[in-house]
């Protein structure tokens, strides 16, 4: 029988000011998990100053224990695809390249991107913010095919475009070569969308699905079951969909063992979807 761990991708934000990333996925793999999501943070794991001996012990131990990196991911606030300053998005691009290049020598499937962001006291034209992302997509777009990785594309409700209708406008006109959406749930309770409306329409391009909880008067990614996001609903229609993708759980807590242990028993009560 397959341990229940093994049907969950976990995020190492929690543990990115406690952990190398080395040190993290060893703890991971021995509480029972075998797909993760790294997180590039300095002094976790930072491409532009870790050795060339660290980078090789990351792949040594995925081979080694049979794990899969399923994505990379980073610092939401360090990075603006959608950036008004071409010197940004520049820096943008480059920050994600590079996560592409780590993706591609551990055979990591996909780097997670979000749209940008703008200021929301005097924010840029949708039509302004979208020529910028494209801008950075085109850059992006074919470097991520040369190197045989995906972008994924996830909401977020800090975003300029985070609505899944209106990732889907996008990428139907801009083309969906090298590209899938991330779903995350907690990020669509708190920007007031309904999962149970969005998931079927996105179901075409669905990459992966992230699971958290959040309250709707602060933005937060609670364990499962510690805030207002309705799982067995959901559930139920990633089921009618067939989803058979990864399950990541991006979690922030103090105590993240405990936390996602619990999350995972709470998804396994609402008999979450599993791809294995």
């Amino acid at each position: 029988m397959v341990p229940r761990e093994a049907a969950y991708t976990i995020n190492t934000y929690s543990y990115t000011s406690q952990y190398s990333a080395l040190a993290c996925i060893r703890h991971l793999s021995d509480m029972g998990f075998t797909s993760f999501e790294m997180m590039l943070i300095p002094g976790h794991f930072w491409p532009s100053v870790a050795t060339a001996a660290e980078h090789r012990e990351i792949a040594t131990i995925l081979a080694e224990r049979g794990l899969q990196l399923e994505t990379l991911n980073q610092p939401n606030l360090d990075i603006n695809l959608a950036a008004l300053s071409p010197e940004c998005r520049d820096y943008s691009c480059a920050v994600v390249s590079s996560a592409m290049e780590l993706a591609a020598d551990w055979n990591a499937r996909a780097v997670v991107v979000n749209p940008g962001k703008t200021n929301p006291v005097f924010p840029a034209g949708a039509q302004v913010l979208a020529d910028r992302f494209k801008s950075s997509l085109d850059i992006l777009v074919p470097r991520a095919a040369e190197l045989g990785v995906r972008l994924i594309v996830k909401n977020h409700p800090l975003s300029w475009l985070y609505k899944g209708a209106d990732l889907l406008a996008f990428f139907d006109d801009y083309g969906w070569a090298n590209i899938g959406l991330a779903y995350d749930v907690a990020n669509a309770a708190y920007g007031r969308e309904s999962a149970l409306d969005t998931l079927p329409k996105v179901a075409e391009h669905l990459s992966a699905v992230y699971v958290a909880d959040t309250p709707l008067d602060e933005f937060r990614h609670d364990r499962v079951g510690a805030g207002v996001v309705q799982f067995t609903p959901i559930s139920a229609a990633l089921a009618t969909i067939g989803y058979k993708g990864p399950t990541i759980l991006e979690i922030v807590s103090p105590d993240p063992d405990r936390a996602i242990s619990q999350s995972v028993s709470e998804l396994e009560r609402v008999s979450w979807p599993s791809p294995v």
